[in-house]
């Protein structure tokens, strides 16, 4: 869980909650630079013919016709897909706190977080590429948004991969203790699901981790925002997403990953 022990979120505390919040099945890095404590399409069915007298020629049958699937992928490197302050209202002032705030995350990586046959496991399972994330903090009190943005971008070899770790493998999902799930958001990309995780502070009030974790073609944009209840929109988010998807949805399309 999210362990807040200030009575307001610094820099400090902000990444405390983020380390407590990682669990061996999260593909959640940490900033490196930051006081974190050590760290398928279905079956057609064929109409049964329908019963004739002898006197009648019997029906010839023909397939109903069905839509083939589009199961093209985007071929570009995930990291020309992650999110910049210029996707993100510029009155905010978001920034990026320093080098250890980005980063690429490799299969590499996986392995060595997770343990070698889990990782390798889940590496095969969805077919990981690589992926990017980052941290971008608020400049400016004086406007109603996060106090903090991190965006983890995934590229997988298939829409099912990324679907499946969406579905299957996030910590979001396994972890329900921590996490509650929110109702689906209906349209935004292939399959769009919301996390929250809500922490009551020493002063009562309450500090919010929200998740939008969108699976779109091949790819998933892991989307979270934190602060005060009251700085943390689902809409806003929402926002950031959909300017992540149509740099997604612009990118040419390939047969299969080479």
């Amino acid at each position: 869980m999210l362990a807040g022990c200030l009575s307001t979120p610094n820099e400090a505390a902000v990444q405390t909650a983020i380390a407590q919040t990682a669990q061996a099945g999260q593909d959640i890095p940490q900033p490196s630079d930051t006081p974190v404590p050590t760290h398928t399409p279905e079956p057609t069915h064929t109409p049964e013919p329908t019963s004739t007298t002898t006197l009648e020629p019997t029906p010839t049958l023909t397939e109903t016709p069905t839509s083939t699937p589009d199961l093209r992928v985007i071929a570009v490197e995930s990291g020309q897909f992650l999110l910049t302050k210029e996707d993100l209202p510029a009155e905010a002032k978001f920034y990026l706190p320093g080098p250890g705030w980005i980063s690429p995350h490799h299969n590499a990586e996986i392995i060595a977080d997770w343990g070698q046959q889990e990782g390798l496991d889940y590496l095969e399972a969805t077919g990981r590429i690589d992926g990017w994330w980052i941290y971008l903090q608020r400049g400016t009190d004086t406007v109603r948004a996060p106090e903090q943005i991190y965006h983890n971008i995934i590229q997988y070899r298939t829409a099912q991969g990324a679907q499946l770790t969406l579905t299957v493998y996030g910590s979001t999902v396994t972890d329900p203790g921590a996490w509650v799930r929110l109702d689906d958001v209906e349209g935004l990309g292939d399959l769009s699901m919301v996390f929250v995780n809500n922490e009551i502070q020493p002063n009562g009030r309450t500090y919010v981790w929200l998740f939008l974790e969108t699976a779109y073609r091949n790819y998933l944009s892991r989307l979270a925002g934190a602060g005060w209840e009251e700085e943390v929109e689902l809409d806003f988010l929402i926002a950031a997403q959909q300017a992540i998807l149509e740099k997604l949805m612009s990118a040419p399309l390939a047969e299969a990953i080479p």
